[in-house]
């Protein structure tokens, strides 16, 4: 294998976590919280996005190209009429009022608006396109310590979770298993703490020990465990006999038989070992491997898409032991 201290993919706000990303979550959040025409600039790890209606996605060729995009779109919105645009630069998971949030940039009168929690910025601003356009002097990312009249941050009193690593992504996994979090697995709790999405199948020889998530279409073969606070998201696949604890393994990964794994995150062949920090690209596949990855069904929290059937599938588990 190969090690590298790049602990983690370029970022975790395009890694799914209990079925869906933490951007597909902020896009469902800024909707019902009434936020309209929603522009996202990816990099290409984030092409498995479908976008839908008023969620336009431009996928960014370089990571150079990304605000001079913004910077059009930010153009566009206001041309169009927009008064006040929210700008994130997704990295952070951040829960907070919306409503309450630009009631406040608004009673500031201020032409940006940071958002900040107890630590740091958070990558968050509220633009007012009649003080920012006819200046023509706003920064992408707009950049606080530099502006002649310095803004007086919101406040966010709701969870934060930085994600700068694997670690931070960990801890939001075990917050959203015991509540601390508006996060909550999809699919159906068949017992007191264990999840399971539509079409995961569990062998009858199985353990799953709670609180565990089993993902879209994964699999758990015969004999193994999993257990304390794990998250196998969609299409996985965990080997006979294979013993996975405290650790999230992405999707369109392939564990092997008779494997131990604790405190990782598993991303196909790389293996993120959080205790020592280091990333093992692992080259056997009958360790750890990518599976062929699926077309990504419509998300479910797009109410848009019409004519579309979201009944729920039927759930096939053929037998789970708590």
């Amino acid at each position: 294998g190969r090690q590298s201290e790049d602990a983690g993919p370029a970022s975790f706000a395009c890694v799914e976590l209990f079925g869906q990303s933490i951007l597909e979550r902020t896009i469902l959040r800024l909707q019902q919280a009434g936020v309209r025409n929603i522009s996202v600039v990816a990099s290409s790890i984030c092409v498995e996005f479908v976008a839908a209606k008023n969620v336009a996605v431009t996928i960014a060729a370089q990571p150079d190209d990304c605000w001079p995009t913004v910077k059009r779109l930010f153009q566009n919105h206001v041309q169009r009429g927009t008064d006040t645009v929210l700008i994130a630069d997704l990295g952070a998971y951040v829960e907070f009022d919306v409503a309450k949030a630009l009631q406040f940039h608004m009673a500031k009168l201020q032409a940006v608006t940071p958002l900040h929690d107890a630590h740091a910025s958070l990558s968050y601003w509220f633009v007012d396109a009649s003080q920012a356009m006819p200046s023509r002097a706003l920064a992408f990312p707009p950049d606080e310590d530099r502006m002649a009249d310095r803004p007086v941050p919101y406040l966010v009193d709701g969870y934060v979770n930085q994600l700068a690593d694997a670690h931070d992504f960990r801890r939001l996994v075990v917050d959203a298993f015991f509540g601390r979090t508006s996060i909550t697995p999809s699919g159906r709790e068949i017992k007191p703490g264990v999840w399971i999405d539509s079409g995961a199948r569990v062998h009858k020889s199985a353990r799953l020990v709670g609180p565990v998530y089993i993902g879209r279409s994964t699999r758990v073969h015969p004999g193994a465990v999993i257990s304390r606070c794990t998250s196998l998201e969609r299409n996985c696949s965990v080997g006979q006999g294979s013993l996975i604890v405290n650790s999230s393994i992405l999707p369109h990964t392939i564990v092997g038989r008779g494997l131990d794994i604790c405190a990782a995150v598993v991303d196909g062949s790389d293996f993120i070992h959080l205790h020592q920090n280091v990333t093992v690209h692992i080259e056997d596949p009958y360790l750890v491997s990518s599976a062929v990855s699926r077309p990504l069904q419509l998300p479910a929290y797009l109410p848009q898409y019409e004519g579309v059937d979201r009944r729920t599938e039927q759930l096939e588990v053929e037998y789970s032991q708590y």
